[in-house]
């Protein structure tokens, strides 16, 4: 289990049941929240296609954390297509796997997850998130970041200037603008807590 101390609260994280805890209390992931408008993304494909895919994201997302952290460079194409990116986008990566507990308006946590990168680009921060589907689905990426974006402000103190999509699968390799729309985030978050 992981843990960690944000703003006052201890966030906890079961990898086993792919739970999140707030002093100790269940509260749903982002993803959890984003299937209310988006279900089951995937429903329909086999469930070793899933697996595999999963697999290879993992790989892929734990080979990208590793170069952030210690500069290693592992032998996979999404690893050297995020580094071109780097250099041609010229970002910088501040941090990665990043913890966040969303709050509702009276301060309550209601939600929490861990983002993908907090990057720098210029003198501006903003959040990315690395997708390695076959095909970028753009609004899920929204309402994903928007709502971290929110996340990362309450948790951090740090209001994030951009949001981007970083897609990366074998030869694809894409850095996407994603526009910033706090009014659809806190929709759906409105719609989870209505329906649960």
């Amino acid at each position: 289990m992981n843990s960690w101390d944000i703003e006052g609260h201890t966030l906890e994280y079961i990898d086993d049941i792919h739970q999140y805890l707030v002093d100790g209390v269940c509260v749903p992931s982002i993803t959890q929240i984003l299937k209310i408008k988006f279900g089951n993304k995937y429903q329909g494909i086999s469930t070793q296609i899933l697996d595999s895919a999963s697999k290879k994201g993992t790989e892929v997302h734990e080979a990208i954390e590793k170069l952030c952290k210690t500069g290693e460079i592992e032998d996979f194409k999404e690893v050297k297509n995020f580094l071109f990116l780097q250099k041609h986008y010229e970002f910088e990566v501040l941090d990665n796997e990043v913890p966040i507990i969303l709050f509702n308006q009276n301060g309550d946590p209601i939600s929490a997850g861990r983002l993908d990168l907090v990057l720098k680009i210029e003198d501006e921060i903003g959040g990315a998130d690395i997708k390695r589907t076959s095909t970028l689905d753009k609004e899920y990426l929204t309402y994903q970041l928007n709502l971290y974006r929110i996340g990362y402000k309450q948790s951090y103190g740090t209001e994030w200037k951009f949001l981007k999509g970083i897609h990366l699968r074998e030869d694809k390799r894409k850095f996407i603008d994603i526009p910033i729309n706090e009014e659809i985030a806190w929709k759906i978050i409105e719609e989870y807590f209505n329906e649960n």
